[in-house]
């Protein structure tokens, strides 16, 4: 890479523009034909290009708004090729505003790529998948000298925050001990509150609660590590059954493809119970995971998944089975079938979406979330999800509408799935009441038993079935969606009922 630097640099100090623009395009071309090389010629590198379903193919075009580059790099059966033009068909363009861009991106790691796109400086036309999939393959041939650069980005951290906020100031001591202390009061008491005097129970600290202390502790000291749980079992069932059309080669009702890998993924996920929980099920199978969703936006993370664990904001540790099950078997499958590429196909690649990929007019996540929504709790406190079936069928049976039906039968199939992970969590507490020693754990975990083998199918009658019911639901609308735009509500009004009758 320094070779091509310094050839960037001795291009700019002079010379005739046109030579100028050649030398670039040059000088692009033959950077692209060494990484070709390397991953032609180099087994180790070359096992990356094939996915379990066979060789990604994909292609890459670069170029700069001063017409100084056009080259792309071509991926197709497990061999690398450099074209000095970039083909109509190309997956993604990368568009330079200009050379010192270009130059830039040599020396950056894989999550910095994004800023330069969030600046302007680098304009995307196309897969975003297959960008960061390129970013990986880079890497992987630069590990060693990402490594540095990241090493030195910490270091450069952990000295600024040391002198920025250095416990050796009694000024800045004092003022955190001051918020550590204080406790924010209510200034006056909600109609529906009945029982406490002062709603924000100002007068208890986490101290107080030494089982959630716990882990709080956990949450703050522990890596959040990435599972690919999620995206493993849906990649699974999507390809069993198929995406577009069924096993039978007829086209999908989506919703009822939805339902039907959504119960699977339910049925088949872990059921976990945490060390003294309460409460029972997460959204991973890590201690503190991160859940991936590949049909959303998951493979933003492709390009990172050697080095994430290393960068300055929300680095993520990851294993080697869960970075290979992520390259080799869920992104490539859902390169091309995420939110993002089936609009583009589908629609043209409307304005929207380009707008949207330049990173500024949208929030990010507004493409892939079901904005912010506060779900009906209420409604399956009431009736259970049985119940809510029940209601389901009446309606079917009012209906000849085949389109409404399969709606209707979809959600069956949705709350089915919920049903079936909650008795897979009855059963986990259980086992694990049957191997505990303490006699007080074993209580709580027999009692979580009962309580997940009655809900969320049938009404919550008691406090801890509430809470559970709640949580069950909560975990099954992140395994079904994004996790940035839910909201749990007004627990206060929605369990004070359950509270009431526990007393």
């Amino acid at each position: 890479m320094k070779p091509y630097e310094e050839g960037l640099d001795n291009i700019k100090k002079g010379g005739h523009p046109m030579k100028t623009k050649r030398a670039y395009n040059v000088l692009t071309s033959v950077l692209l034909r060494l990484f070709a090389l390397e991953f032609n010629l180099r087994p180790a590198l070359k096992k990356y290009m094939k996915s379990s379903e066979g060789w990604i193919n994909f292609s890459i075009g670069f170029k700069t708004e001063t017409g100084s580059v056009n080259q792309s790099i071509v991926f197709r059966n497990g061999h690398v090729k450099v074209l000095g033009y970039i083909p109509e068909n190309t997956d993604v363009v990368l568009n330079f505003v200009d050379e010192d861009t270009l130059k830039e991106m040599l020396n950056i790691t894989p999550n910095e790529v994004l800023n330069l796109i969030l600046k302007n400086r680098l304009i995307l036309e196309g897969n975003l998948s297959y960008l960061q999939l390129f970013n990986f393959y880079v890497a992987l041939l630069m590990g060693k000298k990402h490594q540095k650069m990241l090493d030195k980005i910490h270091t450069n951290d952990v000295q600024s925050r040391k002198r920025e906020y250095s416990m050796n100031n009694p000024e800045l001591a004092k003022e955190l001990q001051t918020r550590k202390n204080y406790r924010m009061k209510a200034d006056s008491r909600d109609k529906g509150v009945k029982y406490l005097d002062e709603p924000y129970l100002s007068q208890y600290s986490i101290e107080d609660f030494p089982r959630l202390k716990e882990f709080l502790d956990i949450h703050f000291n522990t890596m959040p590590e990435v599972c690919s749980e999620r995206p493993r079992l849906l990649t699974e069932w999507y390809r069993e059954n198929g995406f577009d059309k069924d096993k039978s080669g007829r086209p999908w009702v989506p919703e009822m493809r939805q339902a039907l890998a959504f119960k699977y993924l339910m049925e088949n996920r872990k059921p976990i119970i945490r060390k003294n929980d309460l409460i029972a099920g997460t959204t991973t199978a890590k201690e503190i995971g991160v859940v991936i969703y590949p049909d959303a936006q998951g493979s933003m993370i492709w390009g990172e998944l050697e080095t994430m664990n290393k960068r300055i904001l929300n680095p993520y540790m990851i294993s080697d089975k869960d970075r290979d099950v992520l390259h080799y078997e869920v992104f490539p499958f859902w390169a091309k079938r995420n939110f993002r590429e089936i609009v583009r196909e589908k629609y043209n690649y409307p304005l929207g979406e380009q707008i949207d990929e330049r990173f500024v007019a949208y929030f990010v996540w507004k493409s892939v979330a079901i904005s912010h929504t506060i779900p009906n709790f209420p409604l399956v406190l009431e009736k259970g999800t049985n119940g809510i079936i029940e209601d389901i069928k009446r309606q079917l049976d009012k209906t000849d509408d085949t389109g409404k039906k399969a709606i209707l039968q979809s959600m069956i199939i949705t709350l089915e799935g919920v049903n079936a992970y909650a008795r897979n969590l009855s059963s986990e507490a259980s086992r694990l009441a049957r191997e505990e020693k303490d006699s007080l754990r074993k209580q709580e975990l027999l009692r979580l038993a009962e309580v997940c083998s009655k809900i969320p199918g049938n009404p919550a009658t008691t406090l801890d079935e509430a809470i559970n019911s709640i949580w069950i639901m909560w975990v099954a609308l992140h395994m079904e969606n994004t996790n940035t735009g839910l909201s749990l509500g007004r627990l206060d009004q929605w369990l004070q009922p359950y509270f009431e009758m526990d007393m």
